[in-house]
């Protein structure tokens, strides 16, 4: 659905005609809803895929090593989280929005059988260049995905995806439908708990528009930019209305003094 077609005040959280635009920034604006309190962006990514014309040059591939040790960090963590609830050595997993590819080869060096989803052309060249890995352009919804792999997956990861996302309760809605009963989704996420998130509120509030503070930070008009931020409240109440129980939630991957940025959270489908 493109951006023209659809009616921001439905909100995409509740489904209930009852959100505002409530806090304009320089290029875009902050809906938030009445009745569940959901904040996102008014702008959608166009549903067509990104140009795949586009090859990788030294400008982008310098760019995207940049990010490779910190992610391999992260992966690190990740994967310890999943391993807690899941024998990664038999299972078949599905990564949602792979990046690189790096969680998935960590899969399958554990002996696991792992799928990748990736809508970026210039990321998918990469990992097919740099680690010999195949990722997906269809998006969970797709019917490839739909149609061939109900119930298929013991364990689905959407790591920084969710707040990318046009739809996030139909995405979450399709990645479940893919997840075996007992099967385990974990994801991460921004938080909107954090104080930056909230004092910014206050700010804007107070000035009248005038001063966002770090609003403009937490989202992104750009194509697959952050559309939306959720609170813990409301990312729980999200998975338990698509089938899932929470086992496990976090704000951080280590032992800290000051809470973590972060929603970590690990559920299981009834």
């Amino acid at each position: 659905m493109n951006q023209s077609a659809y009616n921001f005040e439905r909100c995409k959280l509740c489904g209930q005609p009852s959100a505002t635009p409530a806090y304009p920034l320089h290029d875009a604006c902050i809906y938030s809803c009445q009745n569940c309190d959901f904040h996102y962006l008014d702008v959608l990514d166009d549903e067509h895929p990104a140009p795949t014309d586009s090859q990788l040059d030294d400008t982008s591939r310098r760019y995207i090593e940049t990010r490779l040790n910190e992610s391999l960090n992260l992966h690190s963590e990740r994967l310890k989280l999943v391993k807690e609830h899941t024998d990664l050595s038999s299972t078949t997993a599905l990564d949602i929005g792979a990046g690189l590819g790096q969680f998935q080869l960590s899969i399958n060096q554990k002996g696991g059988r792992c799928l990748g989803i990736e809508p970026s052309h210039l990321r998918r060249q990469y990992a097919a260049e740099t680690f010999g890995i195949e990722l997906f352009k269809e998006l969970v919804d797709h019917p490839t995905w739909q149609e061939k792999f109900s119930r298929y997956f013991g364990l689905i990861t959407l790591w920084d995806v969710i707040e990318h996302v046009n739809f996030p309760r139909e995405t979450l809605h399709a990645a479940v439908k893919l997840l075996k009963p007992g099967g385990i989704l974990s994801l991460e996420t921004p938080s909107r708990d954090v104080a930056a998130y909230r004092l910014s509120l206050i700010a804007h509030r107070l000035s009248k528009g005038k001063f966002s503070l770090f609003l403009p930070t937490f989202y992104s008009t750009a194509r697959y930019g952050h559309k939306q931020i959720f609170t813990h409240k409301q990312l729980i109440k999200l998975l338990n209305d698509a089938g899932l129980e929470v086992i496990e939630l976090s704000h951080s991957y280590t032992k800290r003094l000051t809470p973590g940025n972060k929603i970590i959270i690990v559920a299981k489908k009834l």
